[in-house]
């Protein structure tokens, strides 16, 4: 039979090792991965429960259906969106898949389904919020942007999994 105290160190140890596989997880992703700069249009600048922080809508977020290569689809569903780059930026030319690429040397970006309407769908790829110093989120609310070239520096890794690296305002990086 356990004692208290090391039901409680057992406890503890668990959430250190929940919270370091999360850390070595992003870290992995950020070294290894291969970066890739995205289009993005601000959604939201401020939450009152989470303080000032930015949601991006990417451009590759909102796709047509008709580059869906499988059917049926459904909210919720993983599907993996294949990248090129075209000038600086990185699209999704060659269609969604529900499988993953099995070309080495493609890039692609995993992510779920989170509507369908009409003919688009919306993906999120897990990068969409970024959190910023308290105070600036009232200099990037939504129509402030719109005259602003923004920009996302992600990195990928040979799994599609991506985290936020940089963001950029006309091409100078910020904050």
């Amino acid at each position: 039979m356990l004692t208290k105290q090391t039901k409680f160190i057992i406890a503890i140890a668990i959430q250190l090792v929940i919270i370091f596989s999360i850390i070595i997880s992003k870290t992995a992703v950020l070294t290894g991965g291969i970066e890739v700069l995205l289009r993005i249009e601000p959604v939201d600048s401020r939450d009152p429960l989470r303080g000032d922080h930015l949601t991006f809508s990417y451009e590759i977020s909102n796709l047509d259906s008709y580059l869906f290569n499988y059917s049926p689809i459904r909210d919720g569903d993983t599907v993996y969106v294949p990248l090129k780059q075209q000038g600086r930026y990185w699209t999704a030319v060659f269609g969604v898949q529900k499988t993953k690429p099995i070309d080495k040397k493609e890039i692609f970006i995993k992510g779920k389904i989170s509507s369908s309407y009409g003919n688009k769908i919306h993906i999120i790829y897990g990068i969409e919020d970024y959190f910023i110093p308290e105070g600036t989120g009232q200099d990037f609310i939504f129509f402030d942007f719109s005259r602003k070239k923004v920009a996302a520096r992600v990195s990928v890794d040979k799994n599609g999994k991506a985290v936020l690296k940089k963001i950029y305002v006309n091409d100078k990086p910020w904050p």
